[in-house]
């Protein structure tokens, strides 16, 4: 029980470690970093096209610099919202009733702190989109953060205002998306208007 106690506290300590890491960083700071460490120890191509579209190897790279902050996010909010339920007084009562610790984790704990997760994921998926346009940049990815960095550097009005539109519509969506989601993991959320 002590050791599984002791590698989940390390478990907990290299996960906020990471968390803070990445948080802490200015984006393309460890862009470079991996970009360094991918393609120096494990000989991954630094720009995109190296082995053609259709190798794994040309998308591991840009992969890893849009994923990781948003699963640092991700880990972060988890872990606020999962310890918070942990404190709470319907988890001492499920406790008190006999139920397993498993069983409170899955019925309880995870489902309550999961509502604001999922809110956030359509916007987790938004902030890697617009996070592409560094990334494509570095990379050399063909894609709309390549090209409006293109365009703001040959200053083409009709691109980068399509552009910007297309990212602001993108934003109003996620957030409609967020609410949605929410609705449907939690049926108590309703959003039709009450009588007063």
């Amino acid at each position: 029980s002590s050791d599984v106690c002791s590698s989940d506290l390390i478990i907990d300590k290299l996960g906020m470690v990471y968390i803070i890491f990445i948080i802490a960083v200015p984006s393309l700071a460890y862009i470079y970093v991996f970009r360094f460490l991918g393609t120096k120890y494990f000989g991954l191509p630094s720009v995109f096209p190296t082995y053609g579209a259709g190798d794994v190897r040309s998308w591991v790279l840009p992969i890893i610099s849009l994923a990781l902050p948003s699963i640092s996010s991700l880990m972060l909010w988890t872990r606020r919202y999962v310890v918070d339920q942990m404190n709470s007084d319907y988890v001492r009562f499920a406790r008190s009733g006999g139920l397993s610790e498993g069983e409170i984790f899955t019925r309880h704990i995870f489902k309550n702190a999961s509502i604001p997760i999922i809110q956030g994921i359509p916007a987790s998926v938004l902030g890697a989109l617009v996070g592409a346009i560094i990334t494509e940049r570095v990379y050399l990815v063909p894609g709309a953060g390549n090209l409006l960095t293109n365009a703001i550097n040959a200053s083409d009005n009709a691109v980068i205002v399509g552009l910007t539109l297309f990212y602001a519509v993108l934003s109003v969506v996620s957030l409609i998306l967020g609410d949605v989601l929410m609705g449907i993991v939690d049926p108590r959320i309703n959003y039709t208007a009450k009588a007063r």
